[in-house]
């Protein structure tokens, strides 16, 4: 190869580095230190594990959920329905007429159930506010470089979900988590190593999403409600069953009261 192919071939190698440069032509021998590598394997471990744990918490309460409706939830509907005729019987025996388009805020609560697991969803504009107050403080615009913006990227799409099922207990934990702020603004500097800091910067990432997730079901009145359903049922108790049959007796003695009224 003459001397002109060659310098053509080295400008042209120059070209491309200073073009593409997380290209490299030729791969260099890393020598990662020895913790840094320990680490990512530490949090790989326990991201298998948490990743796991959420997957069973998920499908427990989804599992809870569906048997607390068909138990429960039907008769409290049942119920509210019977006690709403009531009070519209009695405002007639009164002579008393609703305003038009206006709605209770009354809730029935069944004696014994958490009333937390009742409570009606608050109004949308309240939701909106919270999830406006969040992303004031947690949007990906304000971050101050990329490692940032992706941590205020999952929290901000943990606040839409929450936002859209009407979940204000998370957008309360997000708003209100000291510790989430903190390791949202967290983690400036950029290591020699890069792509294996990188790397445990992703998973740390991924595991603090995740150990929301978890704390975020945790605090769930439902689970809540879960967990002692299955304490009563390790002492021989099918306690949603117990709640069942208090609510049919007030659900009779509810119709008895609206026989009467009408």
């Amino acid at each position: 190869m003459g001397s002109g192919e060659n310098f053509e071939l080295m400008a042209e190698d120059r070209f491309i580095k200073r073009s593409m440069p997380g290209l490299s032509l030729h791969a260099p021998a890393r020598n990662y230190p020895a913790d840094l590598v320990a680490e990512v394997e530490r949090l790989e471990s326990v991201l298998d594990a948490r990743r796991s744990e959420l997957r069973a918490l998920q499908e427990g309460l989804r599992e809870f959920k569906a048997r607390y409706a068909q138990i429960v939830g039907r008769r409290l509907a049942e119920l509210s329905e019977i006690e709403r005729a009531i009070r519209t019987a009695e405002k007639r025996r009164l002579g008393i007429a609703d305003a038009p388009g206006a709605e209770s805020d009354e809730t029935v609560t069944e004696d014994g159930a958490d009333e937390s697991d009742l409570e009606p969803l608050p109004a949308k504009a309240a939701l909106r506010k919270l999830f406006w107050a969040i992303a004031r403080m947690f949007h990906p615009d304000h971050a101050a470089n990329e490692h940032e913006a992706q941590r205020r990227h999952s929290i901000m799409a943990e606040a839409s979900r929450a936002y859209r099922e009407g979940d204000a207990a998370s957008l309360h934990t997000l708003l209100g988590d000291e510790e989430l702020q903190s390791f949202c603004a967290s983690g400036h500097g950029v290591s020699a190593v890069e792509d294996l800091n990188g790397r445990v910067l992703r998973l740390q990432e991924e595991l603090r999403t995740i150990e929301f997730g978890i704390k975020r079901i945790r605090q769930d009145g439902l689970y809540r409600l879960k967990l002692s359903v299955e304490e009563a049922a390790g002492q021989g108790r099918d306690a949603l069953d117990e709640m069942a049959q208090r609510i049919d007796r007030q659900i009779s003695k509810a119709r008895r009261r609206l026989e009467h009224l009408s």
